[in-house]
């Protein structure tokens, strides 16, 4: 009797399992195309633009120039700068022009990033949200400019250059700080996310559980009964 129990539990825990996987791909969010911003800054991104055909057509190559200002908070700057430049190579970038300073306590510099213009759309969103981690973008700018080339040969590269300034502002949290700061939201959304599992998947199992106890104990027995009746009462050859 045990094991049979403990056999329904085992497979009302598999059933609700099963049930749950099931709920949380189906509310999966799907690659959708974003408008506005994004949409207008992704045709910037586009290299090249014109006719194609053979060679010695005119076309438009477009590249993007864009200057991008944040505040870090003290004592984020160097390791902000260092994931900058690992980010640049990662887009297939480079960094040309460094350029810091140290004044009353405080780090200041820029960064000029040559990337290929196919890159700048998701370099910029990358990069607003790495500064957006300890600190506070202030300010981006974007310039486009258009120039006629005469394509006689395979299309070279185009590059466009995106140019990061950033300093420390006085009165942030400690590195210390930032960091458990950084740490805490993940705890919330852990345990909202095992609160929502207790009160969804307990139900959940009891209810797994019944359909099971209906199925092993009621349905399945009436159905074996009803098929042995009718070949008792099928008559013999």
């Amino acid at each position: 009797m045990r094991k049979r129990i403990k056999i329904e539990l085992a497979c009302a825990v598999i059933v609700g399992l099963a049930i749950s996987a099931l709920t949380i791909y189906a509310n999966l969010p799907r690659q959708a195309v974003n408008s506005g911003v994004y949409v207008n800054l992704r045709s910037l991104g586009q290299k090249s633009l014109g006719s194609s055909g053979s060679s010695g057509a005119n076309g438009i190559q477009q590249s993007v120039s864009e200057n991008i200002q944040g505040e870090m908070r003290k004592g984020f700057f160097e390791s902000t700068v260092e994931r900058l430049r690992t980010l640049t190579y990662d887009f297939g970038g480079i960094v040309p022009y460094v350029s810091m300073a140290y004044d009353n306590d405080l780090w200041s510099g820029t960064l000029n990033c040559n990337l290929p213009t196919d890159n700048v759309t998701s370099f910029t969103f990358a990069v607003r949200q790495l500064i957006s981690g300890n600190g506070t973008v202030t300010h981006i700018a974007i310039t486009t400019t258009e120039t006629m080339v005469n394509q006689t040969g395979p299309p070279e590269e185009q590059l466009s250059q995106v140019s990061i300034g950033l300093r420390e502002v006085s009165g942030g949290a400690s590195p210390i700080m930032g960091q458990i700061g950084q740490v805490v939201p993940l705890l919330v959304t852990g345990l909202v996310w095992v609160a929502e599992g207790l009160i969804l998947g307990v139900p959940l199992c009891f209810v797994s559980l019944g359909v099971v106890v209906m199925l092993d104990r009621a349905i399945i027995p009436a159905w074996k009964k009803q098929l042995k009746g009718r070949s008792m009462n099928k008559p013999a050859s």
